[in-house]
């Protein structure tokens, strides 16, 4: 005999890591950025819930309003003390910050390097890069 422990919740309202859902074929790469699509969703078999194990729901699609992250980071590299990589993501407090302390005589420059090299920095209305 064995017990096992478990939330009483409907499947449905599981945490996204708890299922997969169907990928959408009708969502423009560039697009409004709260689209929603309807997709089927299943349960990872290892995960109890209650109710039907494929449920539908609406998920919003991934967009791109443009911005290239080699773009991005060339900016960051060449221009980057002058706050044009964050003027260029839309990020234009920041920007203006960078270029008023000189890229943070130098360690805002190298950071945002980085930050943007990594993809932690994108632009600023939430999209995706191209």
């Amino acid at each position: 005999s064995f017990f096992l422990t478990m939330t009483c919740q409907f499947c449905w309202q599981l945490p996204p890591s708890d299922y997969k859902c169907a990928s959408s074929t009708n969502c423009m790469t560039v697009s409004c950025p709260r689209k929603r699509y309807s997709t089927n969703c299943t349960v990872y078999d290892h995960v109890h819930c209650l109710g039907n194990r494929t449920f539908p729901k609406m998920m919003f699609c991934n967009w791109t309003g443009g911005y290239k992250w080699s773009t991005a980071l060339a900016l960051s590299i060449t221009l980057g003390g002058f706050g044009a990589d964050r003027f260029y993501l839309g990020q234009w407090r920041e920007g203006l910050g960078k270029l008023f302390s000189f890229g943070g005589l130098g360690i805002w420059t190298l950071i945002d390097v980085l930050l943007i090299g990594v993809g932690y920095v994108g632009p600023a209305d939430g999209s995706l890069y191209i």
